[in-house]
């Protein structure tokens, strides 16, 4: 396929950019649909889709289902378009890809990060990274993608502050550029997954949405007009330190009372422990052995499910919160749709009705009307389709 890849490099202009990135997003797809999302008259369509067809770039796939007229050939783009490494640094571990553009794994990776200090974990990242590239696919790689807990400065690539490293302005793109030679995108985890669920989820046809992930941290991203927003600084979407209750416990920013601090999977095991320590009897004493440094966000929702009453309230007051958080979403932005994902989705059965409870409460009423309010399932995988999103963006629309 080494063709193929190549061939990316002579793809020419910003039509032909606008072209496959439609095509490997809404694909298969028609020509007459593309010249209508587009705005790209149908003889420049048929003109740049026969030149990215010859490059190897797309294909025509099938025909398309009758609606009158001829019926249409539908274009979906070539899996090996673009090859690339993909570096996923979670909360506890290090996760590297060599995928293609269909999200096809050719190699997997993976470290622990746990107990290991921040500059090993960045050697970690470099030794990933060499890995996949080193295997008889990771040759034809064009670019590296990492996604990165925390702010992010997503044009420098450039670590903020990520919470499961300790890392405090770290350039990744420069020092990984530096050293494989090869073009780096770097993004948040929770833009990363907005962009993965609005691109290839059922929300396509949305243009304000905004994702909530709720996890160890909470953190958003928010699609206006079909374009993710990223503020002035790069630095929008930080949700999860808006205050919700000013006389609300300490959170990891140094403020007080904000949503993350209240309504995060941490916020639900420090809840939890505090009153297990306090002498409230549950089911999780016996699930970690009366080691109650030991509870996860899993055992919560394993024992609300065996009907636990502490885990039970405890999920009910994340909740009350999230409902606060989306409605001072809704009223700000009154998107289409917030869309609920996360680890905190396995709680959703004990959150969900309390949460729509407070937001029909709280938000204004011609803004709720109108906004949907829903759960994602995917997770991380939505995390991987967006960075790969970013990356294939990032390519063609630096050759044009």
């Amino acid at each position: 396929m080494e063709g193929v890849t190549t061939n990316v490099k002579v793809m020419g202009g910003l039509n032909e950019s606008l072209v496959v990135n439609m095509i490997r997003r809404r694909g298969p797809i028609s020509r007459v649909d593309i010249a209508k999302l587009t705005g790209l008259t149908a003889p420049t369509v048929t003109n740049v889709s026969g030149k990215l067809i010859e490059a190897g770039l797309i294909q025509e796939y099938m025909v398309g289902e009758y609606s009158g007229g001829r019926r249409p050939v539908l274009l979906k783009a070539n899996s090996e378009m673009v090859n690339m490494i993909i570096v996923d640094i979670r909360s506890k571990e290090i996760k590297g890809y060599l995928i293609n553009g269909e999200l096809e794994v050719a190699e997997e990776i993976c470290h622990d990060i746990r107990k290991i200090d921040k500059d090993k974990i960045l050697s970690l990242v470099e030794d990933t990274i060499a890995k996949c590239y080193a295997s008889e696919n990771g040759k034809l790689a064009m670019a590296i993608g990492i996604i990165v807990r925390g702010p992010v400065m997503s044009r420098e690539g450039l670590s903020l502050f990520s919470p499961s490293t300790g890392w405090h302005n770290v350039p990744l793109k420069y020092i990984m550029e530096e050293k494989f030679r090869l073009p780096v995108f770097v993004e948040n985890d929770m833009r990363a997954m907005a962009l993965g669920a609005y691109h290839y989820g059922p929300y396509r046809d949305i243009k304000n949405a905004v994702f909530l992930g709720v996890g160890g941290g909470i953190g958003s991203g928010i699609i206006l007009n079909g374009e993710l927003y990223r503020g002035l600084g790069d630095s929008a979407g930080e949700i999860g330190h808006t205050v919700v209750d000013v006389n609300g416990p300490a959170c990891s920013c140094g403020n007080f009372g904000c949503l993350e601090a209240m309504a995060s999977e941490t916020a639900l095991i420090v809840m939890v422990t505090k009153a297990i320590e306090e002498g409230e009897s549950s089911l999780l004493y016996e699930m970690v052995e009366s080691n109650i440094n030991a509870i996860k966000p899993e055992h919560i929702y394993a024992a609300a499910g065996d009907g636990d009453l502490l885990a039970i309230r405890a999920l009910q007051h994340v909740g009350r919160y999230l409902g606060m958080g989306a409605a001072n979403i809704i009223n700000i932005f009154n998107p289409q749709l917030v869309l609920i994902g996360g680890g905190i989705v396995k709680g959703q059965q004990f959150i969900e009705e309390t949460m729509k409870e407070v937001i029909k409460e709280r938000a204004l009423g011609n803004c709720y009307s109108s906004t949907r309010i829903e759960f994602s399932t995917e997770g991380r995988r939505a995390a991987l389709k967006g960075i790969v999103d970013l990356v294939m963006e990032g390519i063609f629309f630096s050759l044009k």
